[in-house]
């Protein structure tokens, strides 16, 4: 895919237009191959703040999905929340434009990983409890079917199980990097 295709996608015009959960969405869950070289450059022209308030918000929501049972892929995400978030923020905060480069090449390279995981690779069981038919699904289209119980009345099973083995590559994040995630996330926070 070429950048300008990878744009077209986001319905952007430049890097500057990535601004909206849309896109954060679209990138993460779209099913188009888009290669780790347009992740990059896509990582050059973006505004890390506002992407990793952006990736922060996407994992907010699919959190939202996860059921209250699954701790161990309720915690996998946050893993790989936490060290897309932390590269994200240290990119945005160097200077040097080498060193910089190196850690969008990583985040890029982090991004393909999650999407292929998320989208593709991953096998959850669903058991729909009224039929018992059983489907295997990606992480993300199970998620969905958690969101669209209330609204079908079909209720499932659900076992990740099978999806908790994702390989993260070290990433190291700073003290300072784990202090700012815990303060966002509201917990020990006092009026």
């Amino acid at each position: 895919m070429e950048k300008q295709e990878l744009y077209e996608l986001l319905d952007m015009k430049d890097g500057e237009d990535f601004q909206y959960f849309e896109n954060m969405s679209e990138l993460l869950e779209s099913e188009a191959e888009i290669g780790t070289d347009e992740i990059f450059e896509l990582l050059q022209e973006v505004d890390m703040n506002t992407f990793t308030e952006l990736m922060d918000g996407y994992f907010d929501e699919v959190d939202r999905s996860v059921p209250d049972s699954e701790v161990d892929l309720f915690t996998l995400l946050q893993t790989i929340r936490r060290s897309l978030t932390g590269m994200a923020e240290t990119a945005g905060r160097q200077e040097d434009r080498e060193e910089r480069n190196e850690i969008l090449v990583q985040l890029a390279d982090e991004i393909e990983k999650f999407r292929e995981w998320y989208n593709t690779s991953s096998e959850a069981e669903c058991v729909n409890e009224m039929t018992d038919e059983n489907r295997t699904l990606p992480v993300r289209d199970a998620l969905l079917l958690v969101r669209e119980e209330p609204f079908t009345g079909d209720t499932y099973r659900f076992d990740f199980q099978n999806v908790l083995d994702y390989d993260l590559d070290e990433y190291i994040m700073s003290y300072g990097d784990l202090v700012r995630g815990d303060e966002g996330d509201g917990e020990g926070d006092e009026e």
